[in-house]
């Protein structure tokens, strides 16, 4: 059974089963998958401008917005009501908005994975590994709220004995990191 962030030190430390470190990893696996955009073997020449302003990542074209509900989630629009400032926003913030966001689910995975090595399946994170896991467990509630129809912070989750058993499984893990999130937050600040 998982248990809540604890200060031991400078360091937080929590405790997993194995099979929970094993469902982590494959919910971190396939928001990874949602993040990753295919490559296109035609990648235009690197944009001036980018190259002056050293963001030679960038390319002359915005992607396009995803078409995956969860990747648009996890990458929305800069610009709601003014789809060219949000092409342009696009152009220049996609690709390290999902290099950042796929560095904190790596981080993450890493200290599950050597978790995996502890008999006892004691996690330990360094001050500095912290946030990423804040934000990639954000990153991972956000992706089951778009699979559970979650749509805002207010709205109640659905109860699990309401949903198929896979949508069930998912509103548990769902409240799991909800709950694992704000213990690590607490334990951030301290209280």
């Amino acid at each position: 059974m998982a248990h809540a962030f604890a200060r031991v030190g400078d360091r937080l430390t929590t405790q997993l089963e194995p099979v929970e470190q094993i469902l982590l990893g494959q919910l971190i696996d396939e928001l990874s998958q949602v993040l990753r955009r295919p490559e296109d073997a035609d990648t235009p020449a690197v944009d001036p401008l980018a190259r002056e302003l050293g963001l030679e990542g960038l390319t002359g074209i915005a992607p396009e917005p995803p078409d995956n509900p969860i990747a648009a989630r996890l990458l929305p629009d800069g610009y709601r009501d003014d789809p060219i400032a949000a092409t342009e926003f696009r152009r220049y913030t996609d690709d390290s908005l999902r290099a950042s966001k796929l560095a904190d689910a790596e981080v993450m995975k890493a200290g599950l994975e050597a978790a995996a090595d502890d008999p006892s399946g004691r996690i330990e994170i360094e001050p500095a590994e912290a946030d990423h896991w804040v934000r990639a467990m954000n990153d991972l509630r956000l992706a089951l709220g778009v699979e559970l129809g979650i749509t805002n912070e207010s709205q109640i989750p659905p109860d699990p004995a309401d949903l198929d058993e896979q949508l069930a499984g998912r509103a548990m893990l769902y409240d799991f990191l909800t709950w694992w999130q704000d213990g690590l937050v607490v334990a951030l600040m301290g209280e």
